[in-house]
């Protein structure tokens, strides 16, 4: 599918917030992606008028990533502002060969389980099949002829809880999970971008079994241009080599897991067997995860009797975990907000949480769910 406003709108903002905080090393690879995504908008389009200015307007963003290039180069800010670095960051001299993966990598042992997810019983279900009983059982995936570890692709709408589907995995794995973003492996402040790959696989590897997970994916193995030059051209097939080169039926699995709000965005070669080749659909909960999800997000707050939490998940069909997450939310401050100013405090009611539903339209409309379906319809 080809590119969209709304990808670059979300990749424009990510860039300019990360510019205007100091972050130059964030920074660049959102712009980056941000220009090459208009040019992609600019060529579909049909009035010369508005392609001229849509081809300037990328111009501009590639200029404001070179300013990125600039300032780093002067040392300017990798994080935390003008003049500072993230933490694990550092520059880089001529005899420095990039930082280790332990300096910049986010490296955890979740505690989620599958218990701690609401709903998506087929997705779990799925996740046992493709990724866990290969791992709990690998005897027996040896005698049958089946990988342990190898690539999946979690996709959906946002605020369905990919994230924590990936730690409730790695937890059910009792596996060492490596989170990451695209920005930190893109940033010049810890090495260049194919050394870091590099280093971030060797890390994993050297664990007894281990998951690598990176957010909003499609940010680092974008669909190639043959006309672009950017890092993400050599990033993509140093990606594809790492995953190619392990051996899954070593005693040391690794899990390579990416998740993506935007799954045609994705470079098609990241899907080919292999690689991202198991791509499980994470879609918007159901009757019985909302529910689960009101149990969840209101079970520690003050109640009135009259909460039906049956009846709030029929009303709240469409909505994604975050939206539902929000409307708690909503409902829980107002109440608090009145007790501040003087109020007596009291419980939260059926009519409260209503009134923040009304409140709070749901994030993906229908059109949106059609757009994943169809997707998944292709990929299956």
């Amino acid at each position: 599918m080809p590119a969209t406003f709304a990808t670059f709108t979300r990749l424009k903002d990510k860039g300019i917030a990360a510019l205007k905080s100091g972050d130059y090393a964030s920074a660049r690879p959102y712009l980056i992606q941000a220009a090459e995504c208009m040019i992609e908008l600019s060529e579909e389009s049909s009035d010369a008028a508005k392609r001229a200015e849509q081809e300037s307007y990328a111009k501009e963003l590639m200029e404001l990533a070179k300013d990125c290039d600039r300032r780093m180069k002067r040392g300017g800010g990798a994080g935390g502002g003008p003049g500072g670095r993230g933490r694990g960051e550092r520059a880089r001299d001529d005899n420095d060969k990039g930082a280790d993966a332990s300096d910049w990598v986010v490296k955890e042992r979740p505690s989620v389980r599958f218990a701690d997810v609401a709903g998506l019983e087929d997705v779990k279900e799925e996740i046992h099949l493709k990724m866990i009983y290969p791992f709990r059982h690998p005897e027996l995936a040896q005698h049958y002829g089946i990988d342990v570890g190898g690539g999946v692709l979690l996709f959906g709408p946002p605020g369905t809880g990919k994230t924590m589907i990936a730690k409730a995995i790695a937890g059910e794995l009792e596996a060492t999970m490596f989170v990451i973003t695209p920005a930190q492996l893109m940033s010049k402040w810890v090495g260049e971008a194919e050394q870091n790959v590099r280093k971030l696989f060797d890390a994993a590897k050297s664990e007894e079994k281990s998951i690598i997970f990176i957010d909003e994916v499609e940010a680092l193995v974008p669909k190639r241009r043959s006309s672009d030059s950017t890092v993400m051209q050599r990033v993509v097939p140093q990606i594809l080599q790492e995953l190619e080169g392990f051996d899954r039926k070593a005693g040391r699995a690794l899990l390579f897991m990416g998740a993506t709000n935007e799954p045609w965005s994705l470079d098609t070669a990241m899907l080919r067997p292999g690689r991202l080749d198991a791509k499980i659909y994470v879609p918007l909960p159901d009757a019985a995860a909302r529910f689960k999800l009101f149990e969840i997000y209101l079970g520690k707050r003050p109640l009135a009797d009259d909460v039906d939490l049956a009846a709030l998940a029929e009303k709240t069909d469409g909505y994604s975990g975050a939206d539902i997450k929000a409307v708690c939310n909503r409902s829980a401050s107002e109440l608090f907000l009145e007790s501040v100013q003087g109020a007596e405090p009291r419980k939260i009611t059926l009519r409260d949480i209503l009134s923040a539903i009304e409140r709070t339209p749901p994030s993906v409309t229908r059109k949106d769910c059609e757009k994943y379906d169809a997707w998944a319809a292709q990929q299956s």
